[in-house]
């Protein structure tokens, strides 16, 4: 007989139409009613997931949570999912979908006793198959999604087989039903789902009022309870749990088709929408991992207390705004406020955790030298980083005199490349120093940077290049022609081997829609390049009134590096591109000052590659993979690549997700001004209303990438440049105390495409985590040390596994670990 599984749940965003505090308040009314009807109806059974509610219920109606946790005891309410929330899946990096996990499991764990083997994300917009790896890690064996809808895979079937990194697998239910019924309908929808799957030995149901939760009503449970007698002869229909349908559905030892790559794309407007709450998102997760790192090596190696309870709560801020209508952008203006003041609550309690480790990483160093100013940058990985270095410090004494102080400075003892930038004062006084640098910093490691100052008769002016043909920027290392006409790069040179065609980085306006959630048009007409300004223009963008000045010019310029601005406009909006070209690298960082005032409209960024067929890679969570190329909107992490097997070029942002590729043309998305939670359904039209419609991004936003050109090797080290641009040296001014004395590195790590991704104290905050990927998809065997410890382990990854291990410093033992050690 056939058997039909009811799934009664209540999806309920605690964010989304609604601010975090009318989430809490449905919580506790949806998890009250629900907690009733068990009482009422003998055979229902409730299911939900996502810890942050049952916490909410727990600090709000306490004398409810114990009757929940004893209905869990009873098998009349099922504890679903068991994550924090359910976060977005595709732009969070693998460590903050592990901490999510790992949040939910101690709080199900210690509060009911449970574990639960089905992962549940029902209205996340699409999943990274870099997931599953995770998945299983964390003890996952099966999956219910309902996007991508079925429409987007080739058969019908709602259960298939999801392959992952690393010989990864879980078992996927997509409902095609979704997660949410309508109130007083259930009756009706399951009897056409009963006819619509009458094919199938055994189905899954999802049923219950969400969104704004709800769940069951009791309508609907009388017409369930009456339907479920009625059709008793021929189904077996009974309330029960995702863990008892896939325990079914394996044990009929089903073949199932077969998925091998992300489950995307869904909604591709969210991969751009709102995209300071992305850039913000992106920095939390950077500075959580660099400060756990510091304050991991600062408790170790100095004995500083590792503040657990200040990084738990950044990190439950950074989850909360990964949840799947925050981060993506499609919650409404209030949201995206209140979003953003909570990744700032993350980060000011990261920036002073940052500094108090720094401070006690600095032990050993000796105090300022006369005369000097004294700076330290922090390498938190465990490889040596060459590269540019900028950071600001004060002149040993205020300058008065009719000259300008210029730096020189050594790093580590060694006196390298050295020049002086804007600083980020306009302040009337030459005092404030911006010092850009060249320098290798050692692993694992403060280095320290003396700075000496010698006086010049005034600031640096440099050369106009606007009468030129082409500036022409040749290193030895590559040739980068920048056309003072149009703003744009016309060449990008390494060796002999031309990487770009002419105009390239070049800002586009696509005509957009006002669905949050939606794309906008491809076609040729609906895109205007913006132009170079005049010099009028460009002048008066600049706050220059006194003078005239071209649209295109160097602004720095010394032994380091070259930095060339050009001016742009189109319509209402403008913008400013900085091309920075560093003197002894391969490299072009980008940044891009935008100030915008356009409706329903995308900014794209265009970059002609002298490559017409190729692959186009993007990074996912602990791997990369092929991503589609004729001009579909598509996601990625920390970076974007493009190779013909040959010549590759490299696209590392600074937290940009979507992209898109065709026929060698890479377009960038910068942002989409959609209006807030605007959509149409079911030929319902939004923003209708006469009067003024406030949009996203109004105003100035700013962006960052680096780019690399060269060889197809460059994919071998993408992933070490990407997070070394992300995770950056942390930097402090400061006269050191000159006490305690100097430790060995905390930890090196002797090959390239192993990448530690986080090194942390355990959470149960007894030793230490480490856990380390492999990046490029190559079976390699690493040796990890710990050289304060003398400590050296061998450690064998597959291509793209992931491996936890434990440290226990009183044994000096590291061993493999559980994921969510």
């Amino acid at each position: 007989m056939k058997r039909v599984h009811l799934i009664c749940n209540a999806h309920l965003d605690p964010v989304w139409l609604w601010r975090w505090q009318e989430g809490c308040t449905e919580a506790l009314s949806t998890f009250r009613t629900a907690e009733a009807f068990t009482e009422e109806f003998p055979d229902f059974v409730f299911n939900h997931n996502e810890a942050i509610l049952y916490e909410w219920v727990k600090e709000n109606e306490p004398e409810l949570f114990v009757r929940i946790q004893q209905k869990v005891k009873e098998g009349k309410w099922h504890i679903m999912g068991g994550w924090y929330l359910q976060p977005d899946c595709n732009m969070p990096n693998g460590e903050s979908i592990i901490r999510n996990i790992s949040e939910g499991h101690r709080f199900f764990e210690k509060e009911f006793g449970v574990r639960p083997t089905t992962a549940i994300n029902f209205d996340s917009f699409g999943h990274s198959v870099g997931l599953v790896q995770i998945l299983n890690q964390a003890g996952y064996d099966t999956y219910v999604v309902c996007r991508p809808a079925k429409a987007q895979f080739p058969f019908r079937e709602q259960d298939y087989l999801w392959k992952g990194l690393a010989g990864s697998e879980v078992l996927v239910h997509r409902s095609d039903e979704n997660y949410n019924s309508v109130y007083g309908h259930v009756g009706k929808e399951l009897e056409q789902f009963l006819e619509d799957t009458k094919d199938e030995p055994v189905s899954l149901y999802l049923w219950g009022v969400g969104d704004h939760g709800g769940g069951p009503s009791r309508v609907d449970l009388t017409d369930v309870t009456k339907l479920i007698k009625e059709r008793a002869e021929e189904l077996e229909i009974i309330h029960s749990n995702p863990e008892a349908y896939f325990k079914e559905r394996k044990a009929a030892k089903t073949a199932y088709p077969v998925v091998e790559k992300s489950l995307n794309p869904v909604a591709e407007g969210c991969y751009t929408s709102q995209v300071r709450v992305k850039q913000k998102h992106r920095l939390l997760e950077n500075e959580i991992l660099v400060g756990e790192k510091m304050a991991t090596q600062a408790e170790l190696l100095y004995g500083t207390k590792y503040p657990k309870e200040e990084i738990h709560e950044a990190v439950r801020a950074l989850l909360f705004s990964e949840f799947h209508d925050a981060l993506p952008g499609s919650g409404t203006q209030q949201v995206e406020e209140d979003t953003l003041r909570l990744l700032d609550h993350g980060l000011e309690l990261m920036s002073r955790v940052n500094c108090r480790s720094a401070i006690a990483l600095t032990a050993g160093e000796a105090p300022i030298k006369e005369g000097s100013s004294c700076a330290f940058l922090y390498n938190p990985h465990p490889y040596p980083i060459t590269g540019q270095f900028a950071f600001e410090v004060g002149l040993p004494k205020q300058n008065w005199d009719p000259c300008f102080y210029h730096p020189r400075a050594s790093v580590n003892g060694e006196e390298v490349p050295t020049q002086s930038e804007m600083e980020c004062s306009h302040f009337c006084i030459d005092w404030r120093k911006r010092v850009v640098v060249e320098a290798t910093l050692k692993p694992c490691a403060m280095n320290r940077v003396d700075v000496w100052f010698d006086a010049i008769e005034k600031r640096p002016t440099f050369e106009r290049i606007s009468r030129k043909e082409n500036f022409v920027f040749d290193n030895g290392k590559m040739r980068i022609e920048i056309n003072p006409r149009t703003g744009l790069v016309d060449s990008w040179k390494v060796g002999d081997t031309e990487y770009l065609k002419p105009g390239s980085f070049c800002p586009v306006a696509i005509d957009g829609t006002y669905n949050s959630w939606g794309l906008w048009k491809n076609e040729p007409g609906a895109r205007r390049a913006f132009t170079l300004l005049t010099d009028h223009e460009g002048s008066e963008f600049s706050g220059l009134y006194e003078q005239i000045e071209p649209s295109v010019r160097v602004i720095e310029d010394g032994k380091v590096r070259t930095v060339v601005e050009a001016l742009f406009g189109w319509h209402n909006s403008k913008l400013y591109q900085r091309y920075i070209l560093p003197k002894n690298d391969t490299h072009m960082d980008v940044e891009i000052g935008v100030y915008w005032n356009e409706n329903d409209t995308v900014l794209k960024w265009m970059i002609p590659s002298a490559m017409e067929q190729g692959t186009y890679y993007g990074q996912v969570m602990f791997g990369r993979e092929a991503l589609a190329q004729e001009g579909q909107e598509v996601v990625a992490q920390r970076w974007n690549a493009w190779t013909d097997g040959e010549k590759t070029f490299t696209a590392v942002n600074g937290g940009s997700y979507g992209s898109s590729i065709e026929d060698g043309v890479i377009g960038l998305t910068l942002l989409h001004s959609a209006g807030y939670s605007a959509a149409d359904f079911d030929e319902k039209k939004t923003l209708h209303e006469v009067r003024h419609t406030v949009r996203m991004e109004q105003g100035e936003r700013k962006f960052a990438f680096r780019f690399e050109a060269g060889k197809a090797d460059l994919l071998d080290n993408v992933d070490r440049t990407a997070q070394a641009y992300n995770e950056e040296p942390y930097v402090l001014a400061l006269n050191a105390s000159g006490a305690g004395e100097k430790k060995a590195p905390a930890i090196l790590v002797d090959q390239a495409n192993v990448l530690v991704s986080a090194w942390k104290k355990a959470e149960n905050g007894e030793g230490y985590t480490l856990r380390l990927y492999e990046s490029t998809g190559k079976d390699t065997t690493a040796v990890v040390e710990l050289p304060f410890a003398g400590v050296a382990c061998p450690v064998s990854l597959k291509g793209f596994e992931i491996k936890t291990l434990h440290y226990d410093e009183q044994t000096k033992q590291l061993a493999e670990a559980d994921l969510l050690d």
